[in-house]
């Protein structure tokens, strides 16, 4: 900085004028002023504390000055190219302190000089974001208050006239009023943001939430582009969520030349798989031989995908960032590409398979006696659907094949594992679930039971064999990543469970040990952990993963599961919406009461709402409803209370539209 008592005269100098540094030629002092002539010709006389720098080099004439500011000009504009006040932020935002421009100059150029910190300091001067002005020193803001100020920076940009124009075309388009300008741009920009999720802007999330407030923003986008008849690339929710369609090549050729070792083959026991019909990523099978004494020696087969799956390479990249397979009502967005997951890893009927079995043996009253996990090869003897499974439960067919007689004891024994895990303190609680299905404009709902026969028996086995991965763990010092719910009291369902490094009690499961390692073809984090246990139990006996390396790969892959799951629910509330839009409006509908009358839900449909103009109603009573207003785009459903039903109607249905 130029010092305000030196004798200056004939020097170039930078100097404050209405809050801008502006280059001069000091032509006299006069005490505590000095009289500057600026580029305009004009002769100043400034305070001396204005003068905040000066140049080196020999005096020169006014004559001279147009000359002299030309070449400043000219040295000033190619180091201001070079300077990037975003870094040199984030190079002393965490050092603490405040810096001279100076100082600042010399840490960004690599030396101190007059022209370096010229530039700073009217780089600084301008900047409302990334430093604090204290005189004439400078103070890095937190990164909080960065993304704060642009925040605000971007709400005062918004409101733009092109901002402001856009948002009304919008609001035109949401509120079926044709837009009153060309809607080529808004089109356009639209689509680049849908199109590409990875770089999608700020800006225009800002402009489309300003927009329409209570809409996620790539909603609003797609409903605008759909109703102004843009033909779009992928499904709805497909391009909402911003979900990867397709695999890389690397991905792809790794899928197609994987060769996963050898292991030795289960005992020869008949096993069958359960599954809903229209599933492909088949990824447990069970079997089972009953034991003296009235225990049950169950063999609970997990897909070995971990042999498939090489940890770092491509297709575990590719699963790493997709997190888990995605089912949406348009399409199913597959974590692993189709080779590996529908078929090489997938456990189908009469294919021989890899798997990692648990083999537990329970007593009579359905206790672990004794355990063992291991890999091993498998051919699944025959493919049950629920529905066959649940028919052959009820001895409603064939009681004297494999499968019928596997079936009671898995059965039979399934709901002792299920009594002592209420005894402990589980909650068995069991929603009912629509199935949706879009296809070609045509919308599918079923309804799906999940407290039948056949489902909650592979939910035990499911679950016990997640339970003793984790136990195993545990008493091994495996480092893996537990779900815990300790006991605190109050409405246990409402509370969710969470991450550990450390075995601890799962109330809701009533379990002391848990961990998720049972759908590894359709989760990360299973894979993950499937993947830390197998390489265990292998000859090293040495873990893949450390901790710290095991909590931050899991947390990641548990953001984008939960991520898929919200779209999975979103995606199934719209398209039920829709339907009921289409076809039930003005019908009279059975539904179940809820929440002491103030939701119900529609029993053919399994969607619930909010109920209006309801007397007094006790939980789970049957009544018709009529549909008083719903919103697919926002998920708004409200039923008018219609009187009891007439009748209980069965609770499983399937519609289509």
């Amino acid at each position: 900085m130029a010092q305000p008592g030196s004798k200056a005269s004939g020097h170039l100098v930078e100097f404050l004028d209405h809050g801008r540094l502006t280059p001069g030629l000091i032509v006299r002092d006069q005490g505590e002023r000095v009289a500057v002539i600026g580029a305009d010709g004009r002769e100043k006389l400034i305070s001396r504390e204005l003068v905040l720098v000066r140049h080196p080099g020999a005096p020169i004439e006014a004559a001279n000055l147009t000359a002299a500011l030309a070449a400043l000009d000219a040295e000033r504009a190619r180091l201001a190219g070079e300077l990037d006040l975003k870094l040199l932020w984030e190079v002393v935002k965490d050092e603490g302190g405040s810096y001279r421009a100076e100082e600042l100059a010399e840490l960004y150029f690599g030396q101190r000089s007059a022209i370096g910190t010229t530039v700073v300091l009217d780089a600084l001067l301008n900047d409302h974001l990334y430093f604090i002005r204290r005189h004439l020193e400078f103070v890095p803001n937190s990164a909080e208050r960065v993304d704060r100020i642009r925040v605000q920076q971007e709400r005062t940009r918004l409101r733009s006239e092109e901002s402001r124009r856009l948002q009304a075309q919008v609001r035109d388009v949401l509120n079926n009023t044709a837009p009153a300008a060309d809607t080529g741009p808004l089109i356009e920009q639209l689509r680049k943001y849908l199109e590409n999720p990875s770089t999608r802007s700020n800006e225009m999330s800002a402009l489309l939430t300003a927009a329409v407030p209570d809409l996620a923003p790539a909603e609003t986008a797609y409903e605008v582009l759909e109703r102004l008849g843009v033909e779009l690339p992928a499904p709805r929710y497909v391009l909402i969520g911003g979900l990867r369609t397709h695999f890389s090549a690397a991905a792809l050729e790794e899928a197609a030349g994987v060769n996963p070792p050898a292991h030795p083959r289960a005992d020869a026991l008949f096993t069958m798989s359960i599954d809903d019909e229209e599933t492909v990523e088949i990824d447990d099978a069970l079997a089972c031989e009953p034991l003296p004494g009235g225990g049950l020696r169950v063999l609970i087969h997990i897909a070995l995908v971990s042999d498939w799956v090489a940890r770092g390479g491509p297709m575990d990249r590719e699963a790493a960032a997709r997190g888990a397979t995605v089912y949406l009502p348009e399409a199913t967005v597959r974590m692993l590409p189709e080779r590996i997951s529908c078929d090489a890893a997938s456990l189908i009927a009469g294919q021989q398979r890899l798997v990692l079995t648990t083999d537990v043996r329970l007593d009579a009253e359905g206790a672990v006696a004794d355990y063992r996990i291991y890999p091993a090869a498998i051919a699944v003897d025959e493919r049950l659907t629920y529905a066959r499974a649940d028919a052959l439960i009820a001895g409603c067919e064939d009681a004297d094949g494999p499968a019928a007689q596997s079936l009671a004891l898995l059965h039979s024994t399934a709901l002792k594992l299920r009594e002592r895990r209420r005894r402990a303190g589980a909650v068995l609680y069991q929603r009912r679930e629509s199935k949706v299905r879009v296809r070609d404009g045509a919308i599918e709902i079923s309804v799906v039971e999940t407290d039948t026969p056949g489902r909650q028996m592979v939910a035990e086995y499911m679950i016990i064999s997640n339970y003793l991965a984790a136990r195993f763990c545990a008493e091994h010092s495996v480092p893996i990543i537990y779900r815990v719910q300790p006991s605190t009291g109050g409405d246990l369902a409402a509370q969710h469970p969470r991450l550990s490094l450390f075995p601890e009690l799962h109330t809701g499961i009533g379990l002391d040990f848990y961990a998720q390692l049972s759908s590894p073809i359709r989760r990360y984090a299973d894979l993950v952990l499937q993947r830390q246990l197998v390489a265990f139990l292998g000859q090293s006996r040495q873990p893949l993963y450390q901790t710290d390396e095991l909590l931050s790969v899991l947390a990641n892959a548990e953001s984008a599961d939960s991520e898929a799951k919200e779209l999975e629910r979103r995606s199934k509330r719209y398209w039920s919406l829709r339907y009921l839009e289409r076809l039930a409006c003005d019908q009279l509908l059975p539904a179940i009461v809820l929440r002491e009358g103030s939701t119900a839900e529609l029993l053919d449909y399994a969607v619930r709402g909010t109920l209006r103009r309801a007397p007094n109603l006790p939980n789970d009573a049957r009544i018709m409803v009529r549909i008083a207003s719903l919103d697919p785009l926002r998920g708004w459903l409200a039923m008018e209370y219609a009187g009891p039903a007439p009748a209980a109607p069965p609770l499983s249905s399937t519609a289509g539209a």
